[in-house]
């Protein structure tokens, strides 16, 4: 079962990741295509944040799930594991602002917003990378 649970959070992270890479790649070509090319391919990020977000909250429930399956709860993980946490929590609340900002622009048709996403993208990468990174050292 805990094979299961941590091949399902390995795809959790391998949805994340997918949806940040095809986001920032689909914005990085429509800046230089057509303005109706553009226009189509502006359409696709919000797909990739919601796809990104799946990820997130399968990584939440599984990773909910292992720490009492595998180590019998929170109380019996090495200390480095909550550095990992402070990582998940900071792109968690980095995925909710994206996801605002996406509906703040369709709510109000101001694409201004956008720019606030040239931030939290790569913010929210650097924080699933840090998060990734600190579990390899505390999970070995």
């Amino acid at each position: 079962m805990n094979n299961i649970l941590l091949f399902l959070h390995f795809v959790g992270l391998a949805m994340g990741f997918a949806g940040g890479i095809g986001s920032a790649v689909t914005m990085r070509f429509a800046g230089g295509a057509s303005a109706e090319g553009a226009a189509a391919l502006k359409r696709l990020p919000p797909v990739f944040a919601n796809i990104s977000a799946y990820g997130l909250l399968i990584l939440w429930a599984t990773g909910l799930i292992l720490i009492w399956s595998v180590y019998g709860g929170p109380q019996n993980l090495p200390n480095l594991f909550w550095l990992k946490i402070v990582f998940v929590l900071l792109l968690t609340v980095l995925a909710g602002l994206q996801h605002a900002t996406y509906a703040k622009i369709r709510r109000t048709g101001n694409a201004a917003l956008g720019a606030r996403l040239k931030v939290l993208g790569p913010a929210s990468g650097l924080s699933a990378l840090l998060a990734m990174a600190v579990a390899v050292f505390t999970f070995n």
